[in-house]
């Protein structure tokens, strides 16, 4: 009993030990929950940058069109002008070819004084109103003309606008590449330092618990010191230690083929049909993780993130509706090495090989 007591109490403190070894190894850490947060804010930017350039750019077409409806309005005014002109100097000319002969004419052809007055008066009117109505589509063209400057300024600027917001997003796509690259690097640098960590713990304290067992525990006699006399107790042999005891392995779990259709029906459902939505788990908006959350569940609701999977149950023969999962993203097993997954901005939900360095887990 004694030595029982003391080998637990030994490893105990062994234990204790190795965990305070790692607390204060000075082991690396890493920043990847910042990284994280900068990812988000930075796809949260593009979106919105997206939103305005694709509300300038229909203002930019409005605009557009508008400047067009002006410049055929222009055109017309321009043709009613000719038409205008041409018609008041065929009249012109005829008053000037005519001469004295032609007001002779006017005169004998007068039955009475108020036919003459009459006829004169008739033709200045005629020659006033074409000159008027020219003078008046004049007016009308120079105030389209006015308004077509207008609009070819607001062109402009509306232009410069969708340039400048086209840069944007250039810049701000570059900046969610890196900071997703950079990303998938730190989460593959810490699960690797965790896995190392682990399998360091493990073996320390393996061998030193095994080291305590083996050393000798000496009884406190209460016989004469020295040899030969009757009454001394004789010494204990040293016992054989026993070799620890091997874990069984976990049984991989069950399979349920009515589930596993029912999953991956779900996963079929959304392809082509959703969009990436970082964080998103919502009909049509969904990230890897929010993804394999639905089509596990039928509900929009998230279980967890590619480290929340990674801890499930790892199965050696996968089957559809099986999780396909590394540290960095995850999707549906459907079989054949393939998975439907919610793979990236501009992408989607969509059918693909299984990514290198995926294990497979079942919910």
């Amino acid at each position: 009993m004694t030595h029982s007591k003391r080998s637990l109490t030994v490893r105990r403190a062994i234990v204790a030990g190795l965990t305070g070894l790692v607390l204060f190894s000075g082991v690396p850490t890493f920043a990847f929950a910042d990284t994280e947060s900068d990812l988000a804010a930075a796809r949260a930017q593009l979106e919105a940058i997206g939103r305005q350039s694709e509300q300038i750019t229909g203002e930019l077409g409005e605009l557009t069109g508008e400047l067009e409806r002006t410049r055929g309005e222009i055109d017309q005014k321009n043709s009613e002008i000719a038409e205008r002109q041409e018609l008041l100097s065929t009249f012109v000319s005829s008053e000037y070819k005519g001469g004295l002969a032609g007001l002779l004419e006017i005169v004998m052809a007068s039955e009475s004084f108020d036919q003459l007055v009459s006829s004169v008066t008739y033709m200045n009117k005629v020659a006033n109103t074409q000159a008027e109505t020219i003078s008046e589509v004049k007016t009308l063209k120079q105030e389209l003309t006015d308004k077509q400057a207008e609009q070819e300024k607001n062109v402009q600027a509306t232009q410069k606008k969708v340039d400048e917001l086209n840069e944007q997003r250039a810049s701000a796509s570059s900046l969610v590449n890196s900071l997703d690259a950079k990303l998938q690097e730190e989460l593959a640098a810490e699960a690797a330092a965790n896995a190392a960590l682990q399998q360091g713990l493990n073996a320390g304290s393996s061998e030193q618990i095994q080291d305590v067992e083996n050393t000798e525990t000496p009884d406190s006699g209460t016989g004469n010191q020295g040899g030969g006399t009757q009454g001394e107790t004789p010494s204990q042999p040293t016992p054989t230690p026993q070799p620890q005891p091997q874990p069984e392995p976990d049984p991989e779990p069950g399979y349920n083929p009515g589930t596993g259709n029912a999953i991956v029906d779900r996963a079929y459902s959304w392809v082509g049909k959703a969009d990436y939505v970082w964080g998103a788990c919502a009909p049509g908006q969904f990230d890897c993780s929010g993804f394999v959350s639905y089509c596990l569940t039928g509900s929009y609701t998230r279980l967890g993130t590619t480290y929340t999977f990674l801890g499930w149950p790892h199965v050696s023969n996968p089957q559809p509706g099986d999780v396909a999962v590394n540290s960095g993203h995850c999707g549906i097993y459907i079989g054949n090495g393939q998975m439907i997954h919610a793979a990236t901005y501009g992408v989607g939900v969509v059918v693909g090989p299984v990514q290198s360095g995926m294990v497979f887990v079942r919910y």
